[in-house]
């Protein structure tokens, strides 16, 4: 009898959510994007000043890193989502995959080092 009231009672308490979370793949996903969102908005936003600002200085590469960064947290972000949604398709799926990441990849390089 004391055994049936105490598993009732457990079923009736009500768990309180903890404040930890764990640090999850979707969360990695929000912060490269988050990241991204953040330096494409400097570099919109403040990117002419400070290129006014650091045009004596050497302030282009400063510009180059940030927007650098800009790319590869978007391509991060972007990605891995992507590929969860590819992984469950046929070849051909996958392939495109690969080829338009190595194209975006290579586009990042070449932009940054011919400045297109």
């Amino acid at each position: 009898m004391a055994q049936t009231k105490q598993t009732e009672q457990k079923k009736t308490e009500k768990k309180t959510p903890s404040r930890r979370s764990a640090f999850t793949l979707g969360s990695l996903v929000n912060v490269l994007a988050f990241c991204a969102l953040a330096a494409a908005a400097i570099l919109l936003v403040l990117g002419p000043i400070l290129r006014w600002i650091l045009e004596n200085t050497g302030g282009a590469v400063v510009m180059q890193a940030l927007n650098l960064v800009s790319q590869y947290c978007l391509l991060a972000a972007i990605a891995i989502p992507g590929w969860f949604f590819v992984r469950g398709k046929r070849k051909g799926w996958k392939i495109a995959y690969f080829v338009f990441l190595a194209i975006y990849i290579a586009g990042t390089i070449l932009g940054m080092t011919l400045g297109i």
